[in-house]
């Protein structure tokens, strides 16, 4: 046997063969972890239970996390009459203050709106980690209670995160309408698909672009544990939800910078509902909470959300 061909054993079995195992090794654990997660289920009836009553057992379960902003607290505004309630829900890492000014601003037509906050948000980035995405569904029970029991219609409004969340409230349960801004289907970072594996070996990853304007509202770090849940989240919809019962409104804006457009408005296309419209939001900047006053088409948007539902509730304003 020549020195070569030993030369190219060696450099096989000790280069070549530890990045293959390794490689392998990845692929096995990312199929192990991301193939883990909990089945949603339609919320359990509460319908004996008043508005008022179900609005304290959320407060209660937020004081009891260590939420000690109010802004960070879910927020029941009653409409003029018992119309039309809309559930709103918040993004990863945010909080109800993101969602405030939107629900503000369509109660001023007489709607009754329910700002929710998801378990571990408002409080510690920490506590966003040891939640998981059904514990994020299960939460939403007691806006979408609130509202259903005091109100005619109730429509659904979900931002990034919050939209994933508010097409399994809509798949689930009985919604008129189902309104997604900028939801978290694709993520753009190529570090998002390795979540399942950094979580494991960390909990905590420093936002590098973080506006300090927000602290308090928003997390300044990225909670991996509660990330690979956000993944799971992602997951859990496009694979089972694809058949809606309610009119579906996408908002979308092109230059997203931390979603995907392409990417979501494959997975539109697809879905089948009542009816499904899309409105495409050009801008340049801070362009993925669009509920912000900071973004320049906020009242764009706002009008956009506002027709759609003034449309679909048959409600003259």
């Amino acid at each position: 046997m020549s020195i070569y061909t030993n030369k190219k054993k060696t450099i096989f079995r000790w280069f070549v063969l530890p990045w293959i195992i390794g490689f392998l090794l990845i692929i096995l654990v990312l199929g192990l972890v991301t193939g883990m997660g909990e089945k949603l289920e339609p919320f359990v009836a509460l319908d004996d239970v008043s508005s008022d009553e179900l609005y304290q057992l959320d407060l209660k379960r937020s004081y009891s996390e260590g939420v000690k902003l109010d802004e960070n607290l879910p927020l029941y505004m009653k409409g003029n009459d018992n119309s039309v309630g809309i559930l709103l829900i918040h993004g990863f890492t945010g909080s109800p203050y993101e969602m405030h000014e939107l629900s503000g601003y369509l109660n001023e037509f007489g709607y009754s709106t329910y700002s929710v906050r998801l378990p571990g948000s408002g409080t510690t980035p920490e506590n966003l980690n040891e939640f998981a995405y059904a514990d994020w569904y299960e939460s939403l029970k007691f806006g979408y209670y609130t509202l259903k029991n005091s109100c005619n219609q109730v429509f659904v409004i979900g931002q990034s995160l919050g939209g994933l969340l508010a097409s399994a409230v809509g798949y689930y349960n009985e919604v008129s309408g189902i309104i997604m801004l900028n939801p978290a289907l694709k993520i753009k970072d190529w570090r998002f698909r390795f979540v399942p594996l950094m979580q494991l070996f960390n909990n905590i990853y420093k936002k590098s672009d973080f506006d300090a304007n927000y602290a308090g509202y928003f997390y300044d770090v990225w909670p991996l544990k509660g990330m690979y849940q956000l993944y799971l989240t992602q997951k859990y919809v496009k694979k089972k939800l694809y058949v809606y019962d309610s009119p579906i409104f996408l908002v979308q804006a092109k230059e997203d910078e931390v979603v995907d457009y392409k990417g979501v408005l494959r997975y539109f296309e697809k879905i089948k509902a009542k009816d499904k419209k899309k409105f495409l939001v050009e801008g340049k900047e801070d362009m993925h909470v669009l509920t912000l006053s900071k973004n320049s088409k906020q009242q764009l948007v706002f009008n956009a959300i506002s027709n759609w539902i003034k449309e679909k509730s048959n409600v003259r304003q």
